[in-house]
């Protein structure tokens, strides 16, 4: 099985999240919608072009569905460090497990509830931190495994950005010949996160 590309993306996801800072705004600001549009154009042309791209069949790949970008989705959390950072053991599709260190909880208010989701850290990347999740759109809308998010952070920070905006789909959802980490069952939400990638229909 091939391992999935988690942080594949992260590079430019980071770089939209600081356009985030940037362009706040109480509706989708012009230029967060175009950067995301462009974001989603240039994966387009990687799945359907690059020798890394996850996709079979490229000849009848068209292009990946999302939502419509909706500020709703973007939303400061608080951090909470974990103190126990004992890696913690996450199962992947293939049965195998991967060894991720547990960092900090991140706790918002999203539809009338409070939320709390853990935030997991791996040893290659110093930088970012890696949020896999299910909400009620899985199996619907969205891929039915979950989706995942990569999430810029600076040590020491007491919030952190997290963009459903951003959420995409782990490379098992077009290939089954991926093995890609399963979401933790503390980090299953029991509302539709209505952002972000949908599912993609396997030809």
């Amino acid at each position: 099985m091939k391992a999935s590309r988690i942080y594949f993306f992260g590079i430019v996801l980071v770089i939209i999240l600081i356009l985030v800072y940037t362009f706040a705004d109480t509706g989708v600001n012009d230029a967060y919608e175009r950067e995301i549009s462009q974001f989603r154009t240039d994966k387009n042309d990687f799945f359907k072009s690059s020798a890394d791209s996850p996709i079979k069949n490229k000849a009848q790949f068209s292009q990946l569905d999302y939502f419509p970008p909706d500020q709703h989705y973007r939303i400061m959390a608080a951090l909470q460090l974990v103190t126990d950072t004992a890696r913690l053991k996450v199962r992947t599709t293939d049965g195998k497990v991967n060894l991720l260190t547990r960092y900090a909880y991140a706790t918002f208010a999203l539809e009338g509830k409070e939320h709390r989701l853990l935030l997991l850290k791996s040893a290659e990347e110093d930088d970012r931190l890696f949020l896999a999740f299910t909400d009620a759109t899985n199996g619907f809308d969205t891929y039915g495994g979950g989706r995942y998010l990569d999430l810029e952070y600076e040590s020491g920070a007491e919030q952190l950005m997290i963009d459903f905006n951003l959420a995409y789909n782990p490379f098992c959802a077009y290939n089954d010949d991926y093995s890609c980490p399963i979401p933790p069952k503390e980090n299953a939400l029991d509302i539709a996160i209505k952002a972000g990638e949908k599912n993609y229909a396997k030809n």
